[in-house]
C-alpha cells in the first residue's frame, strides 16, 4: 500500500514538472512571436510612413545637386497649440544661392526666435513649411510632391495652387468660434469657387443655419447647409499670436479638436531598425520574410489574408540614434502609444 502511495505521488509530480515545462515552453514562444493585431498594424504603419517636414526637407536636400530656393516661410506648432510663424530669406543681394548649411543656419536662429517671442522651447517635429519660394514672385512650392520634383530637376514651374476655405458639412458639431467675424458663402455648386452666389459674417457657427433660413425666406431659395463654405477667421493661439485662418488645410486642423494643433500620434520620433523578421501565415505557405526598410514594411502590412508576427526581439531607434528592444507585441505597443515623448 505505501509502495502504491509513493508511486502514485511520483507519478503526479512527474506530471506536473512536465507540464510546467510545457507552459513555460509555451511562453517562451508566445513571446517570441505574436500575431499582430488590426489595432497595432496601423501603428506599426503610421510608424514607418511619419515622417515629418524637418527630416522630409534636410534629407531630399541634401540628396539634390540643386541650389534650394532662398525663402522658406513656416511654423512652429506643438501638440499643445503653441504657435509661432516666420519667413526668412537669403539676404545676399548678389545671389539667389542658398546650400543646405546656409538653410539650416536661417532655421536654427528661426527657432531661437520662435522661443524667445514665446518662451515655448519647439522641436523639430513641431517644425512646417508653408511654402518655399524666391524672390522672382512666382507662388512657391507648398506640397511635398511639387518639392520633390524641384529637388530632382532643379526647376518649380509656376508654383502650387493653395485651397481656401471648408464645406460647412465637414464642421463639427461642437467646435464653435467666438473670437470675430466668420465668413460665409453660399454656392450654387459648392466645387466651383466662382459659383458662389452671396456672403454674409456671423459672429457665432451656431447662427448660421437661421442666416441661412431667413436669406431664402428673403429670396424665395432653398439653399442648404451643404451649399455653404466658410472662409477666414481670427484665432488666439495658448501663447497670445492672432493669427487668420483661411487656408483649408489649417481650418481642417482647427476643427479636428477646436483648435490649431498638431496630432501627437503622427511622429517621427521612433522608426524601425532594419533588417528585422516577419513571420507571414496564409493559406498557401507559412514563411520568414527578412525586412530591410520602410518599404517593405508597408509592403508585408498592406498584403490582405496575412497573417504577420514579428520575430522578437526587434529593435526601434529614437531621434538621437538610441535602440530600443522590444520582445513582446504589448510592449510594441505601449511604446508606440508613448512615442511623442521620445522627441522631447
Amino acid at each position: 500500500m505505501k509502495f502504491i502511495f509513493k508511486t502514485s505521488v511520483f507519478l503526479l509530480l512527474t506530471a506536473i514538472f512536465f507540464q510546467s515545462c510545457t507552459d513555460e515552453q509555451e511562453v517562451e514562444d508566445t513571446e517570441d512571436t505574436q500575431t499582430i493585431s488590426i489595432e497595432l498594424t496601423e501603428k506599426i504603419i503610421t510608424t514607418a510612413t511619419s515622417l515629418n517636414d524637418y527630416n522630409f526637407f534636410v534629407t531630399n536636400a541634401a540628396k539634390t545637386n540643386c541650389n534650394l530656393l532662398s525663402i522658406t516661410s513656416g511654423y512652429f506648432n506643438n501638440p499643445e497649440g503653441d504657435y509661432y510663424s516666420f519667413v526668412f530669406t537669403n539676404t545676399d543681394v548678389f545671389t539667389n544661392t542658398e546650400t543646405l548649411d546656409m538653410w539650416l543656419t536661417r532655421y536654427n536662429n528661426a527657432k531661437q526666435e520662435a522661443f524667445n517671442a514665446t518662451g515655448v522651447t519647439f522641436s523639430d517635429e513641431d517644425f512646417f513649411i508653408s511654402y518655399i519660394s524666391n524672390p522672382t514672385g512666382f507662388s512657391g512650392l507648398s506640397k511635398r510632391e511639387s518639392m520633390l520634383d524641384y529637388f530632382e530637376n532643379c526647376e518649380f514651374g509656376f508654383g502650387d495652387t493653395t485651397e481656401y476655405g471648408l464645406a460647412f458639412s465637414d464642421i463639427p458639431d461642437n467646435c464653435n468660434i467666438n473670437t470675430g467675424n466668420i465668413t460665409v458663402f453660399i454656392y450654387d455648386d459648392i466645387s466651383i469657387p466662382s459659383a458662389s452666389v452671396y456672403d454674409f459674417t456671423t459672429t457665432s457657427l451656431f447662427l448660421v443655419e437661421d442666416l441661412l433660413a431667413n436669406y431664402n425666406l428673403q429670396n424665395n431659395t432653398n439653399y442648404g447647409l451643404e451649399n455653404l463654405k466658410i472662409y477666414g477667421f481670427q484665432y488666439a493661439t495658448p501663447n497670445g499670436e492672432e493669427l487668420s485662418l483661411y487656408t483649408t488645410k489649417d481650418l481642417k486642423n482647427y476643427f479636428e479638436n477646436c483648435m490649431l494643433s498638431r496630432d501627437a500620434s503622427e511622429n517621427d520620433c521612433l522608426n524601425f531598425s532594419y533588417p528585422l523578421e516577419i513571420k507571414r501565415i496564409n493559406l498557401q505557405l507559412d514563411e520568414t520574410v527578412t525586412i530591410e526598410n520602410n518599404e517593405d514594411l508597408l509592403a508585408a502590412f498592406t498584403t490582405q489574408g496575412d497573417e504577420l508576427e514579428f520575430m522578437y526581439p526587434i529593435n526601434l531607434i529614437d531621434l538621437d540614434g538610441n535602440m530600443i528592444e522590444i520582445n513582446t507585441n504589448n510592449a510594441l505597443d505601449a511604446i508606440l502609444d508613448d512615442s511623442y515623448n521620445y522627441c522631447q
